[in-house]
């Protein structure tokens, strides 16, 4: 039996579970990097677990934001956003047979830089060193800093609780480091010295990228000034 047969066979099976188990779920396919929520491509019905058999014997861990989606995976794929019961989550990975991993997350972003920075697309060769030596989070001319997208779940959290700066100082401000999970982008990826700013107002300076087909994983420390 062809691979592409038994995937349907377990879409429609996943489907079927998620008419019992199931809530409304909208599902976006981002075009562009402005406001990527703000039409459906879909809606279905999904449900979420951290367990990848669905036994449902507990909720997400706080700082566990992967999790297992149940759900039609007939047309999803990386990079799609869902919302589901008030929560934001985006597919970081599909493979046949298996069910699609998710992220939770916790923050919506925006995320500014120099004009042409971050794409993929030819327009803006990025230099990922700028300002990957402060622990600051101030180098780096950010006077004309423009936002290059906006609206973005991720996930946010606290990677490292006080890590010394780099200049070696006895008594210098010791600043934690966040880790974001990111979705995929349309042609952009983000670059070294790029502003975050999550919906609570927070702003974050990027020190450390990793692009992946997950999804970007990236190192940030609160800009200071």
């Amino acid at each position: 039996m062809y691979q592409a047969l038994v995937q349907q066979k377990v879409a429609r099976g996943y489907a079927k579970a998620a008419l019992r188990l199931g809530a409304a779920t909208a599902q976006y396919r981002p075009a562009s990097l402005t406001a990527p929520m703000a039409t459906a491509y879909a809606t279905f019905l999904a449900a979420f677990n951290n367990d990848r058999k669905f036994g449902f014997d507990g909720p997400a861990l706080w700082d566990k934001p992967a999790v297992f989606g149940l759900f039609d995976t007939t047309d999803v794929q990386p990079g799609d956003l869902l919302t589901c019961a008030g929560e934001n989550y985006f597919v970081a990975r599909i493979e046949p047979f298996r069910p699609p991993l998710c992220m939770l997350c916790n923050r919506v972003v925006s995320i500014a830089g120099q004009p042409g920075q971050g794409g993929t697309n030819g327009d803006g060769a990025v230099c990922t060193d700028v300002g990957a030596s402060d622990d600051y989070g101030t180098a780096g001319d950010t006077s004309d800093q423009a936002t290059l997208a906006s609206g973005w779940p991720a996930f946010i959290q606290i990677k490292n609780k006080g890590n010394a700066v780099g200049d070696g100082i006895p008594g210098s401000i010791k600043a934690a480091d966040y880790e974001m999970f990111l979705p995929l982008m349309p042609d952009f990826v983000p670059a070294v010295q790029m502003a975050v700013t999550t919906d609570l107002g927070t702003t974050y300076t990027i020190s450390a990228v990793e692009p992946s087909q997950y999804g970007n994983r990236c190192l940030m420390g609160v800009r200071q000034v």
